[in-house]
């Protein structure tokens, strides 16, 4: 769930590059499924750091947090987290991630038709 989502395009392998990958990754909170904390202590907040592991997957676990403060500082309009349930958003983008149409240089989330279906 941290690399798709129904509003993250995808880009031909022209127009992709690093820093767009980084950016169009997802942080998601464990939170509402696991309010003890368990999830993302044993997994080392990846869930709520990813945006920082793609921009640099050298930085330690013990650092993600600071590394995605300030991601969110200094690029607040570019950040992407979505609060969302796991279980919902897991249900949204299995409903809304099935085929993509090109649109200029990017793929986008195209169901049209396929609603009935899913």
């Amino acid at each position: 769930l941290q690399h798709t989502d129904v509003d993250v395009p995808h880009f031909t392998d022209e127009e992709h590059n690093f820093v767009k990958g980084a950016l169009h990754t997802i942080d998601r909170p464990y939170d509402k499924l696991d309010p003890w904390g368990a999830i993302d202590f044993l997994h080392h907040k990846i869930g709520t750091t990813h945006v920082a592991h793609h921009f640099d997957s050298s930085i330690p676990h013990y650092k993600a947090q600071i590394a995605t403060d300030a991601i969110k500082e200094k690029f607040p309009q570019l950040y992407l987290y979505e609060p969302t349930p796991i279980f919902e958003a897991l249900w949204r983008v299995c409903k809304g991630c099935t085929a993509t149409k090109k649109v200029g240089d990017k793929y986008v989330w195209d169901n049209e038709g396929l609603e009935e279906g899913l």
